[in-house]
């Protein structure tokens, strides 16, 4: 069980927004999220891109079961570490996990795959 111990939300590189929590779990100090995650751009992160930063903030929302992310700091969650690094947190009870790389990778498959079928409908 770790605790939030602050939320950030800042530039990276002068062209991209990201997020992260940073959390103490029995007195270590981790990030969740952050540039190596993911980042966001002017259109998403790319131009073609889902809203990465955005299911970021509403997941971590959800599953701290918050309406405000300043509501996030002090919030207990559940921790899943691989190899030294926080990958996905989890409500108390354990029956809401949040692990940004797994979700976003299925939605740029998904948008992938909808992409053709749009492009194609639109040339009649």
């Amino acid at each position: 069980m770790g605790t939030i111990k602050a939320v950030h939300i800042y530039v990276h590189r002068r062209l991209y927004v990201t997020a992260e929590l940073e959390l103490n779990l029995k007195g270590v100090k981790y990030t969740f999220g952050g540039h190596e995650v993911f980042t966001s751009g002017i259109n998403g992160g790319e131009s073609a891109d889902p809203p990465h930063l955005g299911r970021f903030l509403f997941r971590c929302m959800q599953v701290c079961r918050v309406s405000n992310w300043d509501e996030l700091k002090s919030s207990k969650v559940l921790v899943e570490i691989n190899q030294g690094r926080v990958v996905a947190i989890g409500d108390a009870s354990g029956s809401n996990w949040f692990n940004p790389t797994r979700e976003f990778e299925e939605m740029d498959r998904e948008r992938s795959q909808t992409e053709p079928a749009f492009r194609e409908g639109t040339k009649n």
